[in-house]
């Protein structure tokens, strides 16, 4: 992301559109319309990990998968540090 997201947390948009120039301005949605970008694209990657599991299809390989292969599909798609949850934020 361009901007990390404890940034965006504490941005004050009001503020923001008051009281910066209208270069920073335009850098921001800059970044803004990035990192939404790459999080959509993220989003569709992890929904269709998660359809494989919760729906496979058919005729797919997806279909006779045990959880070691689910693992191994998840392994594939993310490292560690990328699923990794700090336990004050897991749910």
């Amino acid at each position: 992301m361009k901007r990390p997201i404890e940034q965006w947390k504490n941005c004050n948009p009001k503020t923001m559109a008051a009281e910066q120039s209208d270069a920073a301005k335009m850098y921001a949605f800059q970044d803004a319309k990035a990192d939404i970008l790459e999080l959509h694209a993220e989003n569709l990657r992890l929904r269709n990990v998660a359809r494989a599991i919760a729906y496979p299809q058919r005729g797919t390989p997806e279909e006779g998968y045990t959880l070691m292969d689910f693992a191994k599909l998840l392994q594939s798609a993310y490292t560690a540090e990328q699923l990794w949850v700090d336990p004050a934020d897991r749910q």
